[in-house]
Order: C-alpha cells, then structure tokens, then sequence
C-alpha cells in the first residue's frame, strides 16, 4: 500500500504542513458543491492560507463521476497552474481527483486512461474522506462512467494512481445523513466480504487479515453509527474499518456484487453504496454452497455465528445478518426504484457476466446467474429461511 495514512479525531488540523511538506505553492481543493459549504472546507482553505499556499476550489462534480467532468477538471488544473490536489468527499470525489490528476499529467482524455498503464505518476493528492464506505483514499482505481459508451471504466495504476496521503478524520462523519452512513457504511462491508471471499488465487493471507478485522469493525459499529451519528467511537471504528477494507480489496479483488452494481449503477444512476447494498444478500448466497467455512467464517466476524453449529448454518447465519442489517438501515428495496424495468435484466445479466470482477468471484457466475440474482432481488426473495 503505497499512501500513507494519517488516522485520529481532529487529523484535518494537520492538512496545513501536510500540504506544505510537497513544497507547492498552488493547490486545489476538490470538493462537491454541499461540502464546499461545510466546517471542513473552510478548515482546509484556512489552514493551507496560513501554511502560504494559495488554494483554489473547484466543485464540478456528479455524484457519480464522468469522463468529460474529468476532462474539464484537467483543463482547470493545467489553466490555473495546479501543483496539488485535495479530495474532500466520498468516493465520486476521490476517483474524479485521480483521474483529472492523472490527465494533468499525462496529456492523455480521460477516455484514453481506460484500461491501460498511465506512464506518468498524477499529481500529488491528498485525499480526506468524509464517510465510511468507499476506501477510496488508499486505492489506486478511478470508477468513471464513459458518456459516450455508457459503462463504467477501471481507470487503474498501482504506481501512478495511488493517493500520496489519507487524512481519516473520523470528525467529518458525525453530520451525514443517516442515509449515507447506511449505504455507504453496506459498501465498506461489502469491499471486506468480497475481498475475504474472492477467488483462490486473487485473496491472500494480507487481504484476508484485512478483510476480516474490517468485518468485525463494521458488524460492531454500523448500526451504532447509524441509531447515533455523533458518537465518536463508532464514527473512529467506521472510519478505520472502512479504509482497511479499501487496503483488502485493492490486494485481492471484489466479485460479483459489484459487477452487478456497477451495471445497475449506470443503467438506472443508482449511488454505488446503495446498488451494492441491493445485491450483497443475494450474491452471497449463490457463493455460499460448497463455500460454507467461508461464510461462517464471515459469520463469525459478524457475531452472527452460532457455537456448536456447523459451517453451512452459520454461513446461512452470516446472510441473514447482512439482510437483516440492510433492512435495519432502511435501504429501499430494488422494486422500490420506479426506474427499475426488468425487461432490461436480461441485458444487464450479459453485461455484468463480461465484467472482469466476474472472473474474480468466489463461484463461477453467468449471465443466467445475474439474471437469477437480478429477479430475486426485485422480487425480494427472502434468503435462507
């Protein structure tokens, strides 16, 4: 793991000399247009003035992140003379930083980053997460959708991609909305899941170490941060949780579930947390047969797990836990996006089954597998009565 991190309640109030140790005069802040708004973006425009380097905004975004967004951002940052960039936000604000950062600097479109080696390492980014799902701050991959193709690219570079520094301040989540930290919160989950239970050869006793703590994290402290979003302990735990989860999937891989989500995500403009969040139950319990120590494993992590129960019980265990959690939540239901049309399954099936991730899944999958999931899933099919 290439970025180094810098954990703790109140971290940001360090931003000022982390900014100045690159010694750059000129840096941007990279912010969507409601955290602009907030304590943390005055804080972080503060304390870069006061350490004597100028500091532009920019809040071009879309909650889920596009090519020509990125293209734009770029232009920005090569017009205006930008040495630094710092990401405020969830995940979309992060993966659209590394990509204008790395179009900056390899004189490359966005389109053109897709799937390839990026030859020049982007600009120096910072990245400040502000909640507990993408683990974006310690991944080298960009999540952009193509605008003209209309599907989401892997713009992704172990070395040229990696955010220089993290700064987990677990303060920034104590105001979001209860909806984020649910959905976003599923996501972290899910990166953790995926990571323990991809395909032999992809997980590794490092992802898996990983992958396993971030689950017992977030069994912990999900709901808590949820029922109370002002208490600190729980926001510090979720914080934590959700960037070792983003360190395990970036080693060993995610599956399924996002392979399907990120169809969806694009098809019907459903936020990523929330696709994923739509079919973890589901993609579970496909995996599971002959999977079983698995997910008991999962199961145990979770304290779902039963003493004296045997493997496929408790991996049964471990799905009825994550749906319980996510109705817990109160994330809507597939059948509750009036979007949602399932004469487009079918397709959706086929796309999702071509995905790389798919090659990644614990369980061989087909497009007639994603075609069961998708139907359960709007069925909502109840799981492992």
């Amino acid at each position: 793991m290439r970025t180094k991190l810098v954990t703790g309640y109140g971290c940001l109030e360090k931003i000022g000399e982390i900014v100045q140790s690159f010694g750059v005069s000129k840096a941007m802040l990279c912010t969507d247009s409601f955290l602009v708004t907030t304590p943390a973006a005055a804080a972080i425009q503060q304390k870069l003035k006061a350490s004597g380097i100028e500091c532009l905004v920019y809040t071009q975004l879309q909650p889920e992140p596009i090519d020509t967004d990125c293209d734009a951002g770029a232009l920005f940052c090569r017009e205006h003379g930008i040495e630094l960039i710092v990401a405020l936000g969830g995940g979309s604000v992060m993966d659209q930083s590394k990509a204008m950062a790395a179009i900056v600097t390899n004189g490359k479109s966005c389109r053109e980053l897709d799937d390839t080696v990026i030859p020049r390492r982007m600009l120096p980014l910072i990245c400040v997460p502000t909640t507990a799902g993408t683990g974006s701050e310690v991944t080298y991959v960009a999540v952009i959708t193509n605008t003209e193709k209309k599907y989401k690219m892997t713009i992704m570079d172990a070395d040229s991609l990696s955010p220089n520094v993290a700064v987990c301040d677990p303060a920034l989540l104590t105001t979001l909305p209860k909806k984020l930290i649910a959905s976003c919160g599923v996501d972290a989950l899910t990166h953790a899941i995926e990571a323990y239970t991809a395909a032999d050869g992809v997980k590794n006793p490092i992802s898996d170490a990983l992958a396993l703590r971030a689950i017992e994290m977030i069994g912990q402290s999900l709901k808590q941060c949820w029922d109370s979003p002002t208490d600190q302990q729980a926001q510090s735990t979720m914080m934590l949780a959700s960037t070792m989860a983003g360190a395990a999937f970036i080693n060993a891989d995610v599956g399924a579930v996002h392979a399907i989500a990120e169809v969806v995500g694009v098809t019907y403009h459903i936020p990523h947390g929330v696709a994923n969040s739509l079919f973890l139950p589901y993609v579970m319990e496909f995996n599971r047969p002959g999977n079983d120590a698995y997910y008991a494993r999962v199961a145990e992590q979770l304290g779902a797990a039963r003493v004296g129960a045997g493997d496929e019980e408790n991996g049964k265990r471990a799905i009825r836990f994550v749906e319980g959690l996510i109705t817990q939540l109160e994330i809507p239901a597939f059948s509750d996006f009036a979007q949602v049309d399932p004469a487009d399954f079918r397709d959706m099936a086929q796309r999702a089954s071509k995905s790389a991730m798919s090659q990644d899944n614990r369980k061989e999958i087909h497009a007639e597998d994603y075609l069961s999931i998708l139907q359960s899933a709007y069925q909502k099919k109840r799981l492992c009565q």
